[in-house]
């Protein structure tokens, strides 16, 4: 059924762009909703002002009655202008520092996590465990780092949670919420726009739904195009009691690209209860082969190859060696390491880049 619904949208694409206009939806991400709306997240074109390597678009299709196919919502089209090369919940494009501090050794330490205010006070545990731990209060209000703290917060009917991220280009969010019951929705929004009368209207809901019961939620990964103000709401049905969650906030962009060589040795350790991602740039001989090593232990990893166009050269779980043979010319490619849980996961390994002679032809 999907390939059905892809194929149709296709063909509406190709019908409404000239032959000097490229489109590459194999890095997008396909979603059909319950509306009969198809959304292609991550289109790439060459045209009208976009660049296929460094910009991308978000495309909503409306299924139309009259003429039986998808049509483009052009009132509804996301711009990832500059995103460069994405896929999945990674991007190779570093996220910008948001603050410097220096640490006991007199060192400067860059944060690339955002900051937030909450509506509510909250707290958060400090302290080893054997020495004990202790409460940290913050006031409504007040800046809270994101990153590893989860913070606990109180929701109420009168007082719905609602926090305010301050976010910028280049950051991939996600959202961790523990302590779950039936009854808790979350709704998060994107920075308030202006109409065409220059009133101020509430920002487009991204993402919304019910938090039933049952443990932890993962909300996102969301890729961050546009600066600006996001919301992220928590409210309970009326007349139910305040209930208390804890909440994780984090920006699985905060690596550093690192360039990768034959014998580099990898030991990455990716933050629990988030969507984390290690990202690797790799150059790539004609005839050379590139194996990256299985990890030990279960640890729910993707181990991804993509090209400069974000397309999907190569692609394993953790568990297994990735090996991609270059049959090209020189080539750039970058490697993704993330988990596809929310659980802390570890990679360690050697990469492996050798020459492959190509089999003497033996003529008889």
């Amino acid at each position: 059924m999907k390939k059905i619904f892809i194929a149709l949208v296709l063909s509406t694409i190709v019908s409404v762009v000239n032959a000097k206009v490229e489109v590459d939806f194999s890095a997008a991400k396909f979603q059909l909703n319950d509306d009969n709306t198809v959304v292609f997240d991550g289109v790439r074109v060459d045209g009208f002002g976009f660049s296929i390597k460094d910009d991308a678009l978000k495309l909503r299709f409306k299924f139309d009655l009259d003429s039986l196919s998808f049509k483009l919502d052009t009132s509804d089209v996301v711009s990832y202008k500059g995103i460069g090369i994405s896929n999945g919940q990674c991007m190779v494009n570093d996220a910008p520092v948001t603050s410097v501090t220096t640490n006991e050794e007199g060192q400067e330490v860059e944060s690339k996590q955002p900051f937030y205010t909450a509506n509510v006070k909250t707290s958060y545990k400090v302290g080893s465990y054997k020495e004990g731990r202790e409460d940290v209060t913050v006031a409504a209000g007040d800046l809270i780092e994101a990153g590893g703290n989860s913070y606990r917060f109180t929701t109420s009917t009168d007082n719905p949670f609602v926090a305010e991220f301050d976010l910028l280009p280049h950051q991939i969010m996600s959202w961790n919420i523990d302590g779950l019951r039936n009854g808790i929705s979350y709704q998060i929004t994107g920075p308030e726009v202006q109409d065409e009368n220059g009133e101020t209207k509430s920002g487009d809901v991204i993402t919304s739904g019910e938090l039933n019961e049952g443990g932890k939620k993962l909300l996102g990964p969301i890729k961050i195009v546009e600066a600006g103000i996001y919301k992220l709401k928590v409210s309970i049905v009326p007349e139910q009691a305040p209930t208390t969650f804890t909440l994780k906030s984090f920006n699985g962009n905060s690596k550093v690209l690192k360039k990768i060589v034959n014998n580099t040795r990898l030991g990455e350790v990716l933050e629990e209860n988030t969507s984390d991602c290690s990202k690797f740039q790799v150059s790539l001989n004609r005839d050379e082969v590139l194996t990256v090593p299985a990890t030990s232990g279960d640890n729910n990893l993707t181990v991804k190859l993509v090209n400069n166009m974000s397309r999907v050269i190569a692609q394993v779980g953790g568990s297994n060696d990735l090996v991609y043979k270059e049959t090209d010319r020189n080539n750039d490619y970058y490697l993704f390491i993330y988990s596809d849980t929310a659980d802390k996961a570890v990679y360690s390994g050697k990469i492996s880049i050798i020459l492959e002679k190509p089999e003497e032809v033996v003529e008889e």
